[in-house]
């Protein structure tokens, strides 16, 4: 038998069996479908992240108190001495050192955790606005003059209560209360856009700290080596802390970090949403040995005519790729289809960075794979229709 004849064969097979080939295909969709939409999601999220880091802050480095990447506070805080061992390396241009931590926001008789950021507010603006590319929605950019006030995310004002925040109204923090000034343009970063931003002053003075930072942002001067500058800094904070338990990551370490974390996160949830991928590997294994047994008298037929062992297993074993083939690409079309989706809906409640990422190498990936999965499923229960004694099956035994 020619090739396009074998073909042919196991395609009609499948067609006069349209209910048990529907059943059959649907279990590898759900698999295919979960498999293509969290990988989408998932790199998606990388790629998107790497690029916003990597792009509008080249030339930043962020510095944490700790070797994990767990969070900011996770170790020895910094404070003024460790700030100025950094402001004395010539090739930097900025450092703006941080408190970040969250809070019980109040605003409209409603309560909401919210991030907060203590800064110097002159700094701020020069970096987040000039480095990062922030823009204002409403009002004006924090000064180093302004108390009990506060600049706000576009997420906070907007999607955080049920009545919007505007300029003017004023948030309880702590039982106090801080007039907003100024409410940034949505940026796609969940922690910027639910902020409240205060000057330093008053972050002192909510969460009872002075001289202390758990975040240090800074900013090398164009031109200038960032690894080799990174380098130089850890020599300096080593000397002024006493201890190596910090972190000092360029733009592209970072985005490797957040990458490494979203990484085991999508390969983990894939390996989950392999469980039903497997179920419909099963799935086609039993509906191929069903349909040997159910065809015993045509194998025979076949084998009577001259038909090959070989011949019996390929059409047997390409009906299964069939099968696969054909869940991997309704399960494709869907996956895609519900990643589109979040990404949508992510959108409108403000999460910017949620995006799917769809490529004909993850497509190709997965139908090349869902084909694999349907012959390896189908091989032995074709195999041993293959060997079946055509006499016997001729007399129905």
């Amino acid at each position: 038998m020619k090739i396009k004849d074998i073909i042919s064969f196991a395609g009609q097979n499948i067609i006069q069996k349209k209910t048990q080939s529907t059943l059959t295909i649907i279990g590898i969709v759900i698999g295919i479908l979960a498999i293509v939409s969290l990988i989408s999601l998932g790199y998606g999220v990388q790629n998107y992240i790497k690029s916003e880091i990597t792009t509008a802050g080249a030339n930043v480095i962020s510095i944490l108190p700790s070797k994990d990447f767990g969070g900011p506070a996770a170790g020895k805080n910094f404070n003024d001495r460790d700030v100025n061992a950094i402001e004395n390396i010539r090739e930097i241009d900025e450092v703006l050192p941080a408190w970040f931590g969250s809070y019980l926001l109040e605003y409209s008789d409603q309560k909401y955790y919210g991030s907060v950021l203590a800064i110097n507010p002159s700094k701020y603006q020069r970096i987040y606005a000039q480095t990062w590319g922030y823009e204002l929605y409403k009002g004006r950019w924090i000064e180093n003059n302004d108390k009990y006030s506060c600049m706000i995310g576009y997420t906070l004002a907007t999607d955080s209560f049920d009545r919007e925040i505007d300029i003017g109204d004023k948030i309880t923090i702590n039982d106090k209360k801080y007039k907003v000034i100024g409410i940034l343009e949505e940026t796609g970063n969940p922690r910027d856009d639910d902020a409240v931003v205060l000057s330093y002053d008053m972050g002192s003075e909510l969460f009872e700290i002075d001289d202390e930072y758990n975040v240090i942002t800074v900013v090398v001067k164009s031109g200038e080596n960032v690894v080799s500058i990174a380098d130089e800094i850890e020599e300096e904070l080593e000397d002024s802390r006493g201890d190596e338990n910090f972190s000092v990551l360029t733009a592209d370490q970072l985005a490797e970090s957040i990458n490494s974390i979203f990484s085991v996160l999508t390969i983990f949830l894939v390996g989950v949403s392999s469980i039903s991928l497997l179920v419909g590997a099963v799935g086609i294994s039993n509906t191929m040995h069903m349909s040997i047994l159910e065809r015993r008298k045509e194998i025979g037929i076949l084998k009577a005519l001259g038909a090959e062992n070989n011949t019996i297993l390929s059409i047997f074993v390409i009906e299964a790729g069939f099968l696969g083939l054909f869940g991997g690409i309704i399960g494709s079309i869907l996956g895609i289809f519900i990643a589109k989706t979040v990404e949508y809906f992510a959108k409108i409640g403000g999460y910017g960075l949620i995006r799917a990422w769809i490529s004909w190498e993850l497509i190709v990936g997965v139908l090349v794979f869902s084909f694999v999965v349907g012959v390896l499923s189908g091989y032995f229960p074709a195999r041993s229709g293959a060997k079946l004694n055509p006499v016997d099956t001729l007399r129905g035994e």
